[in-house]
């Protein structure tokens, strides 16, 4: 009997049925993504997986190694000490694991007491570790970082539900954001093959704020200001006074002018222009090449934050602006943090430190500008004619090699200083 095949039935070599919904044909067949090639470097992501899985360490491996060849040794050239010593090896490394079987049960607790310190003030915090198991643990120990270094504890056996506390001393004597944690307790034997870390505290953050120095105020004539700037709007209380104008009903008739309504007839009520604050922009120039020294870029982070205490201190709204971002005034707090952050920068000028508080602040009707002694005071006075003409410019040069100077022109005041204590001279000189 002869079958005839139909087009397209599957016949080798056919082409597909094309009379069938393309739902039910056969899927066209994809090549199958290319696998990267096997790399040392994940060769050796999976050994330190692995090695961290189960508490071997450089020390252990080489045992591990060094038993491997013993054996082979042994075997090979039919050395019996080979094998004994292989063995040997063999029995401290299980000995080894027996130190790192189980999960201690500890709550551990740390303590900072404050978070935000100046610079050179001791201040000491306090990691206590309690046993909260039912069974007496094995000697221990618990590393703490702290800033760049390790904090190492030995915790004794501890019974259950005792505790063990002890101190450390957090570095302060310069200005930094230190991060404190996270805690590690350190399973291992006394031969330092195996060791099995446990994680107990996140990471703790405290900021070393920059020395400051008080700085004269409103009493001086710096920010005379008192009543604020006038706006231009009208209302009805206020402390500038502007004119006298007809009583309306619903004025406040402890604002009628009762002299000025005698002698023209009719009431007569005080009307005020509505003022403002002062709104201050502080910038500091975090150029590299704008300083000498680190000492001197320290004198001027230190300027700064003596510039945001003063605002604060007189309720001022103030923004710090840096050479790449502009921070608002929310606390003081928040801007100390920020100058505990900040680092010289390459790449950059004094130039875009102005430019971003013309852009960011151009409310401000003061502004703080502070840079170093390799700005020159000429290069200073262009870079603040980018700002508006209506805003009274302090510019601090900090020169510790110079001698302290005050020049005033127009609406900016080039402020040389030498030193930190030498600033609120500087500035009281600026007012006069």
């Amino acid at each position: 009997m002869t079958v005839t095949a139909e087009p397209g039935t599957g016949a080798k070599g056919s082409a597909p049925d094309r009379s069938l919904p393309p739902a039910e044909q056969a899927p066209a067949w994809i090549a199958p993504a290319e696998v990267a090639p096997l790399t040392i470097a994940d060769v050796r992501r999976v050994l330190a997986s692995f090695s961290k899985a189960i508490g071997l360490r450089p020390a252990g491996w080489a045992l591990l190694g060094a038993v491997v060849a013993l054996i082979v040794g042994g075997v090979v050239l039919h050395w019996v000490e080979l094998l004994v010593a292989a063995v040997a090896g063999f029995l401290i490394l299980l000995v080894g694991f027996l130190f790192t079987i189980g999960k201690p049960q500890f709550g551990v607790t740390l303590t900072v007491p404050d978070r935000h310190v100046t610079v050179g003030t001791r201040t000491v915090g306090s990691l206590a570790l309690t046993n909260e198991g039912v069974r007496r643990t094995l000697p221990s120990r618990v590393d703490l970082p702290v800033a760049a270094d390790v904090v190492s504890m030995a915790i004794p056996s501890l019974a259950s539900k005792a505790g063990h506390a002890e101190d450390f001393v957090i570095p302060t004597h310069q200005r930094a954001v230190i991060e404190i944690g996270p805690a590690k307790s350190v399973q291992g034997d006394p031969f330092g093959l195996l060791g099995r870390e446990t994680l107990w505290t996140g990471v703790t953050e405290v900021f070393v704020h920059p020395a400051t120095v008080r700085l004269p105020g409103r009493q001086t004539g710096f920010l005379h200001d008192l009543e604020g700037h006038p706006s231009g709007q009208m209302t009805n209380s206020d402390m500038n006074f502007h004119a006298l104008r007809p009583y309306v009903p619903g004025d406040d008739r402890r604002h009628v002018h009762w002299r000025s309504s005698a002698r023209t007839g009719q009431l007569m009520v005080r009307q005020y222009e509505e003022t403002r604050q002062s709104r201050i922009a502080i910038g500091i120039d975090l150029a590299d090449a704008s300083y000498a020294s680190d000492a001197e870029f320290e004198t001027a982070v230190s300027t700064a934050a003596s510039f945001v205490q003063q605002a604060f201190r007189e309720e001022n709204p103030v923004a710090l602006v840096t050479n790449v971002e502009a921070h608002p005034g929310l606390t003081a707090t928040r801007l100390l943090n920020e100058l505990s952050r900040v680092e010289r920068l390459a790449r950059t000028h004094v130039t875009d430190v102005v430019r971003l508080v013309r852009d960011r602040e151009p409310a401000a009707s003061i502004v703080i500008l502070v840079t170093g002694s390799r700005v020159r005071t000429d290069r200073v006075r262009r870079t603040a004619t980018l700002l508006s003409v209506d805003s009274r410019v302090i510019a601090v040069r900090i020169a510790p090699n110079h001698a302290l100077t005050v020049d005033t022109v127009s609406n900016v005041s080039v402020l040389q200083v030498p030193k930190l204590s030498d600033l609120p001279r500087a500035v009281r000189r600026a007012a006069v």
